[in-house]
């Protein structure tokens, strides 16, 4: 009967102790999935990558977290922009007089499930397997409306190959390896250039940018160089960009 008790004061306790020392912030993440690689459909995609979401926002679904902030999901599609879903969570007072650590608790899960939901949600109205993508224009985009939110950090999530294939530039077609050279040598006049036909890449130096493509024997080569290409521009505007086969925290 003791072991009873002492059990559930043990985990009341652990949580009271992480709510006192916490200090809770406000993380605001964007996250991108390009619908021309229908392996991001998968039902697996969610269950591996929403538990690192949380991560970022140093939230657990397991031990809670105080932290709060929003988590926008969209998609990089034929179209400049497209619908998207937005989940927030309040952030939580610490402190010996702050929110109860148990039902804070309870809000983390709930916010993990509207995760779960609008992730399906966007997944399930995407229309897979498409050629061609406006990726700079949809990036560009959402890192200006993301650059408007006040956060103590900020994600940019990126599931995409990054082959951009658009009347702007394109990873396909004859000599496209040398334009894309070429733009990559100077990506102060490359973002000049893109920007007359809109919208210019905002200023990044507080934006963490993660790209996760997919590598496979036929696109390694376009994945390299596409690889190269965006890390200098996104650099060259200020962000810390991580390029990687997988969201590597």
């Amino acid at each position: 009967m003791k072991k009873l008790i002492i059990f559930p004061l043990l985990i009341l306790f652990t949580l009271f102790v992480s709510c006192t020392s916490e200090t809770a912030q406000t993380t605001a993440i964007t996250v991108l999935i390009d619908v021309t690689d229908e392996r991001f459909k998968d039902e697996s995609f969610a269950d591996e990558n929403l538990p690192k979401l949380l991560t970022l926002m140093n939230l657990n679904k397991e031990s809670g977290g105080f932290s709060g902030g929003s988590i926008k999901l969209s998609l990089i599609n034929e179209v400049s922009d497209s619908k998207s879903r937005t989940i927030k969570i309040e952030k939580g007072e610490t402190g010996m007089m702050g929110e109860n650590p148990l039902n804070r608790l309870d809000a983390v899960k709930h916010f993990y499930e509207n995760l779960e939901l609008g992730m399906n949600e966007v997944l399930a109205k995407a229309q897979w397997g498409t050629e061609s993508s406006k990726i700079y224009q949809k990036l560009t985009r959402e890192c200006i409306k993301l650059s408007r939110i006040s956060a103590d950090r900020k994600y940019l999530i990126i599931y995409s190959d990054m082959l951009e294939n658009s009347k702007q530039f394109s990873f396909y077609g004859q000599h496209w390896k040398s334009k894309i050279e070429k733009m990559m040598v100077d990506p102060e006049n490359t973002i000049e250039t893109l920007a007359v036909k809109g919208p210019a890449l905002p200023d990044l130096s507080d934006f963490e940018i993660y790209i996760i493509a997919t590598r496979t024997l036929g696109n390694d080569e376009k994945i390299n160089l596409s690889e190269q290409f965006w890390t200098s521009l996104l650099e060259y505007q200020g962000a810390a960009v991580t390029f990687s086969s997988g969201l590597e925290l």
